[in-house]
């Protein structure tokens, strides 16, 4: 369950600025790159910066994903509400947003004309059919751009980690784990060129599934891999003390 050993030198304020600057560019951005992005960063600095300034970043691109949600998805985060930056995830309330309603198209989300999140509820309004109502313009976005931005922030949120205890052929085990999402599409049927039936995902019928994510895993550059929901027998908070080992040193 324990970490890595930190490296001796700490993140300098170069390299802080570096970092800064290239998640502000990368978070919503359609490439690659961009989303890969989000994991080297993890890889290279989880173990040199401070916890404080983890936090402060995990914050901060939640601020960003915040900016995304609300200009692509008319998806508004009344700010003034949330009292703790530990209640600050716009990407978990959005997609909490999704399950609530039941959407589970995209297109769907036309209907409504503007959402808001207080951290507790949502307030929501709907296009009335007779509304001469010129539609949002949307950007040809997906959650699949900020999801790995999602992972980064919740792994740099290191006093939100929890222990996950499993219990695999007999063997228990401890992680230190954070919550992400994982895309899952429904199935529908189609005629192949031959007549017969082929299963194919149906690429309007989507759902974000919640699973538990190794932190050594995540840092190990494995960013789809998770731990089955069957093998898990306890789930507690992670200790302040559990929480140095992750803490940069001089």
């Amino acid at each position: 369950m324990s970490g890595k050993r930190a490296p001796i030198l700490k993140v300098n304020d170069f390299e802080e600025t570096c970092m800064w600057m290239s998640y502000r560019y990368a978070i919503g951005r359609h490439s690659i790159a961009s989303v890969m992005h989000a994991n080297d960063i993890a890889q290279n600095l989880f173990y040199r910066l401070p916890n404080d300034r983890k936090e402060f970043t995990a914050f901060d691109i939640a601020r960003e994903i915040d900016y995304q949600l609300k200009n692509d998805f008319l998806f508004y985060v009344d700010t003034a509400s949330i009292q703790e930056n530990t209640n600050y995830y716009p990407l978990e309330a959005f997609i909490g947003f999704l399950e609530k309603t039941g959407i589970n198209d995209f297109r769907k989300l036309e209907e409504f004309y503007r959402v808001e999140w207080d951290g507790k509820k949502y307030k929501s309004g709907k296009h009335r059919p007779n509304e001469d109502y010129i539609g949002h313009q949307r950007r040809d976005t997906n959650l699949d751009d900020l999801l790995p931005w999602q992972r980064l922030a919740a792994c740099f949120d290191v006093h939100r980690l929890k222990v996950v205890k499993t219990l695999y052929q007999g063997e228990e085990k401890e992680y230190i784990c954070f919550k992400t999402y994982f895309k899952r599409y429904g199935k529908k049927i189609e005629k192949d060129l031959q007549g017969n039936d082929m299963e194919i995902n149906d690429l309007h019928n989507i759902k974000y599934v919640e699973h538990w994510m190794d932190l050594n895993s995540y840092l190990g550059g494995h960013e789809n891999r998770y731990i089955s929901d069957s093998f898990i027998v306890d789930i507690r908070d992670i200790t302040d003390e559990e929480c140095k080992q992750f803490e940069a040193y001089v």
